[in-house]
């Protein structure tokens, strides 16, 4: 049965919503006013705007090479989330047919993060130029505040457009499009996770066909070392073992493969998750400076090595 297009409809308007007001709805240190709302809603459409957009075409990038295959799939379904720094869980299409070979799973499994890819790239770099260099009081309480973290491509950006700076001393004001952005490429990396049914599963799955299965319970086990570095990687990690799975179904080859230039790009896609990937996402002010897991492993292992010496 075809899904309702009123449902999309609705979905689209409650994250826009979301998007815009995740800052001040269920916030009990906001005024619930209606001037702070009109407040907001100016403040943060170009942010709600860019990141539908750039959900959208994340979804286009799966749902018209399904078309062109022949393959049915859903209209998009955004995800709203009234609470939070981000105010959505981005947004899925359901494909309800088999996919014939691992050619066409290649195409619709890279579209999504390509075309999303693109766009927060864009978007970061514009919102980014239009930010601001801020200095960091003495003595800055940073408890009450939440800070996104850095990919490598953030961080090098931000030092080229804006720096340098030092971060120990100055912040940034982010622009609503520099927000955008990086929840965009957070998203994309977040897809490219290579396992499963997430897009990187169905591209890492295409390239290298059953013969994966050999190593990617070993590159599970390395993605789980995140969890050392910030907590949210463990929570993945469950979710990825029990409902997403680490492997991929059975998915029959094409006579020649997916080709050499399929290949390349996927090559392309999966070292571009390697620099747009966040280690610690979002971080509390409280929790700014304290070492994380690996910093005490590694402290320890130095301790013991000395001992031994």
């Amino acid at each position: 049965m075809e899904s309702n297009k009123s449902t999309h409809i609705l979905l689209f308007f409650l994250t826009f919503l979301t998007l815009t007001y995740s800052d001040i709805f269920l916030n009990p240190e906001v005024p619930q006013t209606l001037e702070n709302y009109k407040l907001y809603f100016f403040e943060n459409w170009p942010y709600s705007v860019s990141l539908l957009f750039i959900l959208l075409a994340h979804e286009m990038g799966h749902y018209l090479p399904a078309r062109y295959y022949g393959v049915k799939a859903s209209l998009p379904y955004f995800i709203p989330l009234p609470f939070g720094p981000i105010g959505t869980m981005g947004a899925v299409i359901k494909i309800k047919d088999q996919i014939p070979n691992k050619k066409v799973l290649f195409d619709i499994g890279v579209g999504g993060p390509a075309a999303s890819l693109f766009l927060s790239l864009i978007v970061w770099t514009i919102g980014i130029s239009m930010s601001k260099v801020m200095e960091i009081p003495p003595n800055f309480d940073r408890s009450g505040y939440l800070f996104f973290g850095d990919s490598a491509f953030t961080y090098l950006s931000t030092q080229w457009i804006l720096g340098p700076i030092d971060f120990a001393t100055m912040d940034i004001h982010a622009h609503p499009l520099a927000k955008a952005g990086w929840v965009g490429l957070l998203i994309t990396a977040i897809n490219l996770l290579p396992f499963g049914q997430l897009d990187g599963g169905h591209v890492i799955y295409s390239m290298f066909g059953e013969s994966y299965r050999k190593w990617i319970h070993f590159l599970f086990g390395m993605f789980l070392l995140l969890a050392l570095v910030h907590f949210t990687w463990l929570i993945w990690g469950f979710l990825i073992y029990y409902i997403i799975k680490v492997e991929h179904p059975f998915i029959k080859d094409v006579m020649f493969g997916i080709g050499k230039t399929r290949f390349v790009f996927g090559l392309f896609m999966l070292v571009s998750f390697l620099i747009i990937f966040v280690p610690k996402p979002i971080i509390l002010g409280s929790e700014f400076d304290n070492p994380t897991l690996l910093d005490d492993l590694f402290r320890l292992i130095v301790k013991v090595v000395g001992i031994s010496e």
